[in-house]
């Protein structure tokens, strides 16, 4: 016997100031109540939820995901494991196509392992010294020991007189950083007023984290300057002549916090220096140390690996539609990670969340209409080049890029015939923070939809959509080649202050109950995209 869905019609009239200033009521949205309260049975349930269990297996087991890096690699395997475990489909750790960035591996020649990290004072007291070597910078030749050195000079002229004083030093390049206290919680819940505020046109300037690609976790070049006609002065390549042992660096944030990024991924290991984040509080003792005419030494070992050409890919899984298999839906959030800690908040909390979504459509049994796929990204924090070069791939639609200095750009690539069967993206990348809506991204049309699927969520929190846009992660990579792809708002919780690329993004930093209904949303945002009689609107093109 053929069951009839609980059909309700949400009439709400709640307003959400669009873009054009004009009020947008939510739509007259089939929601299916009867499938949205299984879907919140097996995702909200302590008891059926298995999001922590993946987010401990991620962070604990497998611990910090580089892009290139063995572990990621080993966590990828045990993802795809796990997701033929519940009985999705299609699951792959599929691999980018080669040299869609133009380089070698897509950027990637090698990959890079930090396997042991040993740093201390030794006079005129010991004490230890922690810190993380930046990614494919190069390690010790063993233990090696050499007394610390204030250098603030950055230009050759500044930095000449100490050609030939260098050698087996442990180089600082700048002073002690002040650092402030913590004046305001580092986690916060958005109130009714902060939410009503972002219910309101684009400010003039960028909104949030938006951010050109490519711009989260760069890490301080060398001092190379921008320009034409001869080389710029490296400060680095002095150094590396001069025969110092190794760069120290730190940040004004203290509280024994600090934020880790990478090196050259392309030039010769042989041409870089070991170089060396640690604490403001171990940094600072240091410089006031040497201030005071003190000469301090430190040993250390550092062994960092590189693995030439490594594999580079996106996992990937779905769960097939029914009578429209071929539109699909996609959830998304990148696997990989910076190296400092094990990449609890940035971004096992998206990955993990939306591998639960998947698990969640699956044994909840709600039928979907069109596929739902999910896409768990690499490369994101080098740049978004594992969704971005998916997309180019699978769904095309990409306008030529000026070139240049002259030169020529990218080349244009046509949208294949996915990318019209597209329904919409969503994303997750904003920390543990429990959702309280989605950016539009710019799409005044999805503004009444997605106030009508708000309404199932009301009671947990979800309320809001802003016309905003929001960047620096994978939605950008969809939405950049016309098709619908959208970012969740997320509570502020440590995320900016305290866990984004540092070495405190660990397991304990995860909220189980804002995992929970993070995973409960994204899969029923799929499941309503998915059975949606149209697919989602698309923002008109770019003239």
């Amino acid at each position: 016997m053929r069951r009839r869905p609980l059909l309700h019609f949400v009439l709400a009239a709640v307003l959400v100031t669009a873009s054009v200033g004009l009020p947008v009521r939510a739509a007259d949205e089939p929601i299916d109540y009867e499938a949205i309260n299984k879907i919140k049975a097996q995702g909200l349930t302590v008891a059926t939820s298995q999001v922590m269990d993946v987010s401990s297996w991620l962070t604990d087991v497998y611990g910090p995901r580089l892009t290139g890096s063995p572990n990621i690699e080993k966590a990828g395997q045990w993802a795809v494991a796990k997701m033929k475990e519940w009985g999705l489909e299609n699951v792959a750790m599929e691999p980018w196509p080669a040299n869609a960035n133009g380089a070698d591996n897509n950027g990637f020649p090698r990959g890079w392992s930090n396997d042991k990290f040993y740093m201390g004072a030794v006079s005129p007291q010991a004490f230890p010294i922690p810190g993380t070597p930046a990614a494919w910078s190069p390690g010790t030749t063993g233990l090696v020991s050499g007394e610390a050195m204030l250098v603030t000079g950055a230009t050759a002229d500044e930095l000449q007189p100490l050609a030939g004083k260098l050698r087996g030093k442990w180089i600082m390049t700048a002073n002690a950083p002040d650092v402030a206290a913590f004046w305001t919680a580092p986690a916060e819940r958005h109130t009714a007023e902060s939410l009503a505020e972002m219910d309101s046109p684009q400010p003039p300037s960028n909104f949030g984290r938006a951010q050109a690609a490519g711009g989260r976790g760069a890490f301080p070049g060398g001092g190379r300057g921008a320009g034409t006609g001869a080389p710029p002065f490296n400060r680095n390549d002095f150094f590396k002549k001069e025969g110092v042992l190794g760069i120290l660096s730190t940040q004004a944030r203290g509280h024994g916090i600090y934020t880790i990024g990478g090196a050259s991924r392309t030039t010769d290991p042989a041409a870089m220096l070991t170089t060396i984040t640690i604490p403001a509080e171990q940094y600072g003792r240091i410089a006031r140390m040497l201030a005071r005419q003190q000469s301090v030494v430190i040993e250390a070992d550092i062994k960092n690996t590189y693995h030439p050409n490594p594999p580079m890919f996106n996992v990937v899984c779905e769960i097939r539609g029914t009578d429209r298999a071929d539109e699909l839906v996609m959830l998304g959030a990148h696997f990989d990670s910076w190296h400092a800690s094990t990449g609890a908040t940035d971004n096992v909390a998206g990955s993990a969340a939306m591998m639960e979504a998947m698990r969640i459509l699956k044994q909840s049994g709600v039928r979907l209409r069109r596929t739902v796929r999910i896409g768990l990204w690499t490369g994101e924090e080098q740049g978004l080049i594992g969704s971005r070069v998916y997309v180019n791939q699978h769904f095309g639609g990409v306008p030529a890029s000026p070139g240049r200095g002259g030169g020529a750009g990218a080349a244009a690539i046509a949208p294949t015939p996915a990318h019209a069967k597209f329904a919409g993206y969503f994303n997750i990348d904003n920390g543990t923070g429990q959702i309280r809506g989605v950016y539009l991204q710019g799409n005044d049309a999805v503004a009444p939809i997605f106030r009508a699927w708000i309404e199932p969520f009301r009671s947990i929190g979800m309320s809001a959509i802003t016309i905003r846009n929001t960047g620096g992660t994978d939605h950008q990579s969809f939405d950049r080649v016309g098709l619908p792809g959208f970012q969740f708002i997320q509570d502020e919780i440590e995320y900016g202050s305290m866990t984004h690329h540092t070495n405190l993004d660990s397991y304990e930093r995860l909220q189980p109950e804002d995992m929970r209904r993070n995973a409960t949303i994204a899969a029923a945002f799929a499941y309503l995209a998915a059975n949606r009689e149209e697919k989602l609107p698309r923002k008109p093109a770019a003239r």
